[in-house]
């Protein structure tokens, strides 16, 4: 979770839909843009959008801040 401000917030997470076993890699990243309105932190946005490795890989290389941190 990064914050952007004392009431904005963006979150990033890893998963996907299945039924029966998890899959061994998850291929969609979420993305939330999160406000906070008083004592609560609301949604203001969501984005759901299918991994590219490809294009990871070469963020993290040129923006290593942008790296999951469970992959530091």
């Amino acid at each position: 979770m990064r914050f952007l401000g004392p009431d904005v917030a963006v979150l990033t997470t890893r998963g996907d839909n299945y039924k029966g076993a998890a899959p061994k890699k998850l291929p969609k990243v979420q993305t939330y843009t999160l406000v906070r309105e008083g004592e609560r932190w609301l949604i203001a946005a969501f984005q759901n959008t299918r991994r590219k490795a490809l294009m990871e890989r070469l963020t993290f290389r040129f923006a290593p801040e942008t790296r999951p941190t469970a992959r530091r």
